[in-house]
């Protein structure tokens, strides 16, 4: 026992000081300069990531449409937490802790599925799909609460057909409420909900999250490492960056002109004190329609309620929010 305390007390230490060193690094650190690399291969800092950024913030993680009958459900893994999202009768959406609350067993052990209750495959403890605990074997004695022993629920958001989790105690606002409802409306003219999932492919990137996350966010590696991408993406995404030349904010305003006369949200939106969230509507390179490798359409069906094909097929939303890490 005594053993077990020493080793919780060395983990604690290395974690209260790499928390120390953490913040030293981050105060000495030029901001224009990229972070020191302990803060990209140290394990203990990666832990204070893991319990700092991804078990408190909210993360995208799937969308509406791929769950839209009850008993749908889909998992994903956020760090070392398994977490299941299912739409129950009523139409909403949660998310759980994918775990039994008896002995800790995986219940959907499947990435994709449907079921009407939410069975435990180990001792076949059942929930409903609001997590509700149904039933929990005959060994249980007289005194045993199934309503105390239900799911642990996660925070679970929507909007524009996007859903949001979070895994903190409590979940941060700092405009997000704002951000959902702005992108319910930028959304709203595709309508998402009632798109169906075509085909899924998922990559795994053998880096620190950090560095996933510093090459999405600037396409300046473009050219080089994925020319592919330039046939029809813009390097600029944003019309408020003081870098973007004359000829990008020329090709935006005539494509928004076309936009504003159709009623589709385009503008710049941030949200909260430190712009968590971005909102912005771009169009795609001139000549090109979709974002395939040769800008041509792939598919002849448009989606909503939008009638010029040009408007659909010329536009892509720069949506910047944090996901859940598959990569460490």
């Amino acid at each position: 026992m005594n053993q077990q305390h020493d080793l919780l007390n060395v983990r604690h230490a290395s974690l209260d000081e790499a928390k120390t060193a953490m913040s030293t690094l981050l105060e000495k650190r030029s901001s224009n300069y990229s972070l020191d690399a302990q803060l990209y291969n140290d394990p203990h800092m990666f832990r204070i990531d893991m319990e700092e950024v991804f078990q408190k913030e909210w993360l995208f993680v799937g969308m509406t449409s791929e769950i839209p009958k009850k008993g749908d459900y889909f998992t994903v893994e956020i760090g070392q937490n398994p977490v299941l999202i299912v739409r129950d009768a009523e139409g909403k959406v949660n998310a759980f802790h994918n775990t039994c609350r008896h002995r800790g067993s995986v219940i959907c052990t499947e990435h994709r599925g449907k079921v009407a209750n939410l069975v435990c495959p180990y001792h076949q403890w059942t929930y409903d799909l609001k997590g509700n605990l149904l039933f929990a074997g005959t060994e249980m004695n007289k005194n045993f609460d199934m309503k105390q022993h239900g799911l642990k629920s996660a925070f679970c958001r929507t909007g524009g057909g996007f859903i949001f989790v979070c895994l903190g105690k409590t979940a941060p606002d700092d405009g997000f409420d704002d951000f959902l409802t702005t992108l319910d409306e930028y959304m709203e003219p595709y309508d998402v909900e009632n798109t169906k999932l075509a085909v899924e492919s998922t990559m795994y990137e053998r880096a620190n999250w950090k560095l996933v996350l510093e090459n999405n966010r600037e396409c300046y590696h473009c050219a080089g490492s994925h020319p592919e991408l330039l046939n029809t993406l813009l390097e600029w995404d944003d019309t408020e960056d003081p870098r973007a030349p004359q000829d990008f904010l020329d090709h935006y305003n005539a494509q928004a002109a076309q936009w504003d006369a159709e009623g589709i949200p385009h503008k710049h939106q941030s949200f909260g004190e430190i712009q968590r969230n971005r909102i912005v509507r771009m169009p795609l390179k001139k000549g090109t329609k979709v974002m395939t490798i040769d800008g041509a359409a792939a598919c002849t069906k448009t989606l909503g309620r939008i009638k010029n094909r040009e408007l659909e097929l010329h536009a892509h939303i720069a949506l910047t929010q944090l996901m859940e890490p598959h990569a460490i």
